[in-house]
């Protein structure tokens, strides 16, 4: 057997988890988290020498949270940042990508049911270390003039 990669492609889905307001000095913070999830498809067609083959679609999905946080409107690019992943999922189905993205989309739905507890968890714990990360960032910025 020869495989042969038709195509690969990945898509990428974010939805939100939680949300706090944080306050530090006279400036208030919003750190915003959501689960972000990357999933690769690779369409395989193996090749075999005395008979005809079916493809296949491979998919992996790396799912975690992440953080970004704002002030003012504007991002403050020096919090946002990955803060967990879950152990990646994985699988493959007879046929092309285009046909199993139902099935793909109903495995991914499940697991993110499933992790949806553990994701808020890990970012209502991770809310209250910003206010640490914040004080760095203003000890290095210049008051005054």
């Amino acid at each position: 057997m020869f495989p042969i990669i038709a195509s690969a492609a990945a898509l990428t889905l974010t939805a939100p988890v939680h949300s706090a307001d944080i306050s530090h000095g006279a400036t208030r913070y919003r750190a915003s988290y959501e689960t972000i999830s990357t999933v690769h498809f690779q369409q395989v067609e193996p090749r075999f020498a005395t008979r005809s083959a079916t493809p296949v679609c491979r998919w992996q999905a790396n799912v975690g949270v992440a953080r970004t946080v704002n002030s003012e409107g504007r991002a403050v690019s020096a919090l946002g940042k990955a803060i967990h992943r879950f152990t990646p999922l994985s699988g493959s189905y007879a046929g092309a990508c285009a046909s199993a993205r139902s099935q793909i989309d109903a495995e991914m739905d499940r697991y993110a049911r499933s992790t949806a507890a553990e994701a808020l968890m890990v970012a209502q714990q991770d809310s209250a270390t910003v206010s640490g990360e914040l004080q760095p960032l203003h000890s290095l910025s210049v008051k005054g003039g």
